[in-house]
């Protein structure tokens, strides 16, 4: 099919947007069974909301009538989908309002898929720095090679599967470099902003247009085939470049500023002694770990998984925990010094279980919804909370 025979703008696509307005009314619908303040703190809802508008005008309207008679505007739409769609949604972190949302057999199913071995191993393999870039790099290069280009423009199923790869390893590209905020990131998204910069130089200086779909007489803006091609491999190039080195520089002044307030504060004297400290913190944090695991019969390793399988940074404030920073609930940081669980409780590991499974039974009309945690997510957030000293 050649897409320069259609040059009028295409009609909102229903099968595209029927999807967003599910995942929009999901999202309202769980925020709405929020106990106490309605809204999910540090601009989440904004973020997400933003994300929905970029998805809408990326894949509904009005970019997809345009990316049919130019790869200019077709690659606008993968750089919106990688750089302005998967940031939002990791900064928005849907998945509280999703739990909440969910009938309860269907989130009770879900909790009990995501504590399988099986599945937090996946995880915990590809949510690491090396495998988060190469995997997002690999859809990148891929999808943009003549051939799967070519036929994801021919095939429905393949343009869905593209976007979607697009969508989903930019998402956990973003997500390892939130999760971990450490000065490794500037490599990480320099290095991010050079493959595709090769990648779009390559289209910008080919002598010839790579892709037959968009070889016809003319395209949009009185543009030749192979000057629209050179225009695409530029905004690939050059604008997604500079999205990926602001965001480096502003991870390098954070850092630099953290340093400065550290030799402010100690003195490049004091360096030796803050390592031997932070040795001696890691010691205690293992003890601690290991103090936790025998006194619940639990995993805290397991537990930071369940804590955010079940949604807990939707209500709480938890160290260690990426993006649980809420406030409808009270913190939860040095759990294992308090004495009461609600208020009345004994804080010991067995009440915890027992309020982590039915909140509702232990003091009715607690704004702790039941999320139906099963006994053995129980005990290894129990560990993980009991960690925190």
């Amino acid at each position: 099919m050649n897409h320069h025979l259609c040059c009028q703008p295409e009609p909102v696509n229903g099968l595209t947007l029927l999807p967003l307005i599910v995942v929009a009314a999901l999202y309202l619908y769980g925020r709405s069974r929020l106990p106490g303040r309605r809204s999910f703190p540090d601009g989440r809802d904004g973020a997400f909301g933003a994300a929905l508008a970029v998805l809408f005008a990326s894949l509904v309207w009005p970019l997809p009538g345009a990316t049919a008679i130019s790869l200019a505007a077709h690659m606008v739409q993968h750089i919106l989908l990688v750089l302005a769609a998967a940031p939002l949604l990791v900064w928005a972190a849907p998945q509280g309002a999703f739990l909440l949302a969910l009938p309860r057999p269907l989130g009770r199913l879900g909790g009990g898929l995501w504590q399988t071995q099986w599945l937090r191993a996946g995880w915990r393999g590809v949510a690491r720095p090396l495998a988060g870039w190469s995997l997002h790099a690999l859809a990148i290069w891929a999808w943009h090679t003549p051939a799967l280009y070519q036929a994801a423009l021919e095939q429905e199923g393949l343009h869905v599967l593209e976007h979607g790869s697009f969508l989903g390893t930019a998402g956990l590209f973003w997500a390892v470099l939130r999760g971990r905020q450490q000065s490794w990131g500037i490599l990480y998204l320099f290095t991010a902003a050079l493959q595709s910069g090769l990648l779009g130089a390559l289209m910008s200086f080919s002598p010839r247009p790579w892709y037959p779909s968009y070889t016809g007489p003319g395209t949009a803006w009185d543009l030749s085939p192979l000057e629209d091609q050179q225009l695409a491999g530029a905004i690939m190039w050059i604008p997604a470049g500079v999205v990926y080195l602001i965001v480096a520089l502003g991870l390098l002044w954070r850092w630099l500023q953290q340093l400065e307030a550290a030799d402010r504060q100690q003195g490049y004297s004091q360096w030796l002694p803050l390592l031997a400290l932070a040795l001696l913190w890691l010691t205690a944090c293992g003890d601690n770990e290991a103090a936790a695991r025998e006194m619940t019969g639990g995993d805290p390793d397991r537990g930071r998984q369940a804590i955010l399988a079940y949604g807990c940074p939707a209500c709480h404030t938890i160290p260690g925990i990426p993006g649980a920073t809420a406030t409808v609930g009270p913190p939860l940081s040095d759990w294992a010094k308090r004495h009461y669980i609600a208020g009345s409780l004994a804080n010991t590991p067995e009440n915890l279980v027992r309020w982590l499974d039915n909140p509702q039974a232990i003091e009715p009309g607690t704004a702790m919804p039941d999320l139906d945690v099963s006994e053995e997510a129980a005990r290894d957030i129990s560990a993980y909370l009991y960690s925190l000293r």
